[in-house]
């Protein structure tokens, strides 16, 4: 079923509401914890809350069948505090509005049996290194690294062009007014500094393997910062339409580094190359 769209028409509560509108209340629930409810914009986790007259409601409880099923392999890294896992490419971190346990987040909160805490995203289609909290009082000094970019996030990549030195690209990236779907680009009405480093590694004929750490954390920062230069990445059909290849996204999380916020302890996590690279790899 699609997202069900409602006016408030008195004051009562959700479970209620759902009760009169004919809507399944264990759908509901579902939909309750997977984020899937929206009282005038804002999501909502309560089945009794208090609705209010002119309230406008939003109800995903459509059920979708999750094409992934979780594997402990996944896991790079656990302590009492943190867990860390390796992305699969073609799953969102966060679901959607929409009832979808086909995110990682589902996954790790149902591993835990409890509590996870989301602090940074990746592309549904970049693989790599995830970061989740699993006790909330590590919440505020990871969420201060973070801030203070403390979290040295290394990527790989393989780019369009022979990069041949280490660059440094600093252009600020915004959003283009009205696109949609959502696309980013450089010196755009109200962007924001963005800085990344890229680091060539290999290069063959047509193609070159690079390193790139973002020292800000932007919407598609990599990918517009590399179309932007002249170095599209290889199967990103949003900045590099002229791809005529069948490749997936060659973007890759590969290690983050940053210390610990419990124990001060230096950690550096990282993957092992993702098999698609092998393109230039060997």
């Amino acid at each position: 079923m699609p997202i069900l769209k409602f006016t408030v028409e008195k004051n009562t509560v959700l479970n209620k509401f759902a009760k009169i509108k004919g809507i399944d209340i264990t759908k509901l629930k579902k939909s309750l914890e997977i984020g899937g409810v929206l009282i005038n914009n804002r999501r909502i986790k309560d089945l009794t809350y208090k609705l209010k007259k002119g309230d406008k409601i939003s109800i995903c409880i459509d059920e979708k069948i999750p094409e992934f099923k979780f594997s402990t392999d996944w896991i790079v890294y656990e302590d009492d505090y943190l867990i860390v896992l390796n992305k699969p490419q073609g799953m969102t971190t966060q679901g959607t509005m929409c009832y979808d346990i086909n995110h990682l987040y589902y996954f790790v909160k149902r591993y835990l049996k409890g509590y996870a805490g989301l602090h940074h995203r990746l592309d549904r289609d970049t693989s790599g290194l995830v970061l989740f909290t699993k006790k909330k009082e590590a919440n505020k000094p990871v969420s201060e690294l973070f801030k203070n970019k403390e979290i040295k996030k290394t990527y790989i990549a393989i780019v369009d062009g022979n990069l041949t030195e280490e660059i440094k690209i600093q252009k600020p990236i915004g959003r283009i007014p009205q696109s949609e779907p959502k696309k980013w680009w450089i010196n755009m009405p109200d962007s924001k500094e963005a800085i990344t480093t890229v680091k060539p590694l290999k290069t063959t004929k047509n193609y070159t393997l690079i390193e790139a750490m973002p020292l800000t954390g932007r919407t598609h920062q990599i990918r517009v910062h590399l179309a932007s230069a002249g170095y599209p990445i290889l199967g990103d059909k949003f900045y590099n339409p002229e791809d005529s290849t069948t490749y997936p996204l060659m973007l890759h999380c590969k290690k983050l580094e940053f210390n610990h916020p419990i124990t001060k302890k230096r950690i550096t996590i990282e993957t092992d190359v993702p098999e698609r690279f092998k393109l230039i790899t060997e």
